[in-house]
């Protein structure tokens, strides 16, 4: 809507043309295609329930499905790593009677996805973008985001130390369809041509076209599954911010808003818009790459709209825990306050 209302102060013209990262734009796609190929022939929810199989104790449990979404947000991005975890996760903890600590454990791995996925360029749409953008090294980016995603996976662990070790009864493994090793081949190869065009190894515009020119006649179910709503997101923050920057006085607010603490700016922001908006947003007023980036991703943390990877969790929770929604509600906002301050001072005093 703000992106609409921003044309008719800029009217539409060949300009919008230089708004548009169409690098991310076909990287994010091709990205999404492949892990959603794999994601449907069921490899990873096999996995954790055979290892889940083979656990016989609840905190060992929470801490493999809080760190399965650390370790695989980095690798799928936070949103996929929820959407095939999630699920798994409550029925396992339905399977093994520990419906009281469900909350809990989501909420933490909510937090796992969103802290590990910091970590690498490709583990959040906004690292995505903001890689791209400022053409981060890629040595650059783990210098700033390890301590961080480090300092969290210690957190979590701490987090992870509060259940109770109680026996369980290892939940059985269903019987579904044997995933296809000539359809999981494939979509391995095509994330990683995915991966080389992020980091530059590859031209985006050739791996868009062998992605197409693959899926179209093989598999068009899974191009149809793609998140387009998100690259519409992204398409229109791009035309909100080009056309921001072309209005003299927004201009001078916004890059006075983000000059004076762009770390601070970017986390205040993502509390209110989310952190993919306030990445593209203030990416145009300001030049301090590594703060932004920071920010965005410290930012994910606090409330429930800070990344739009918590609202999955949060619908997939209360889809069958409808009553425990305030109970929810109030244990994601004290855990990821907690997170969010002592990850912002970390930071300050790290910089320092």
């Amino acid at each position: 809507m703000f992106a609409v209302l921003s044309m008719l102060v800029v009217p539409p013209s060949t300009k919008y043309l230089s708004y548009i990262d169409f690098k991310t734009l076909s990287c994010l796609f091709c990205l999404m295609a492949s892990i959603l190929g794999l994601q449907a022939e069921g490899i990873l929810e096999k996995a954790s329930l055979l290892i889940c199989s083979r656990i016989s104790n609840s905190r060992v449990l929470t801490f493999f499905l809080v760190f399965a979404c650390y370790f695989l947000s980095m690798l799928v991005t936070n949103d996929v790593a929820l959407i095939t975890i999630i699920p798994t996760t409550l029925a396992i903890l339905s399977a093994c009677e520990l419906d009281e600590w469900s909350a809990y454990i989501v909420v933490l791995q909510t937090i796992a996805a969103n802290v590990g996925s910091a970590m690498t360029p490709f583990g959040n749409p906004q690292n995505l973008y903001l890689f791209s953008r400022y053409q981060i090294g890629l040595a650059d980016f783990f210098v700033s985001m390890l301590p961080v995603g480090l300092l969290g996976g210690l957190l979590l662990a701490a987090g992870c130390l509060l259940i109770s070790p109680l026996p369980l009864q290892p939940p059985p493994i269903p019987e579904k369809n044997h995933p296809r090793p000539q359809k999981i081949v494939l979509y391995c190869m095509l994330f990683l041509l995915s991966v080389a065009s992020v980091f530059n190894w590859l031209p985006y515009q050739a791996t868009l076209l062998v992605l197409l020119a693959v899926l179209i006649p093989l598999d068009r179910k899974t191009l149809a599954s793609v998140d387009y709503s998100l690259l519409a997101t992204f398409f229109f923050i791009f035309v909100l911010v080009g056309n921001l920057g072309s209005i003299e006085s927004v201009d001078t607010f916004l890059s006075c808003f983000t000059q004076n603490s762009t770390i601070f700016s970017a986390i205040l922001t993502s509390q209110f818009i989310s952190n993919v908006p306030a990445a593209i947003l203030l990416s145009g007023f300001t030049e301090h790459a590594r703060q932004l980036l920071i920010g965005v991703n410290i930012g994910g943390l606090g409330t429930l709209i800070a990344s739009m990877a918590s609202v999955i969790s949060y619908k997939f929770y209360i889809s069958i825990y409808q009553k425990s929604t305030g109970r929810y509600l109030k244990l994601f906002t004290v855990l990821n306050l907690v997170f969010l301050a002592v990850l912002t001072v970390f930071e300050l005093v790290w910089s320092c």
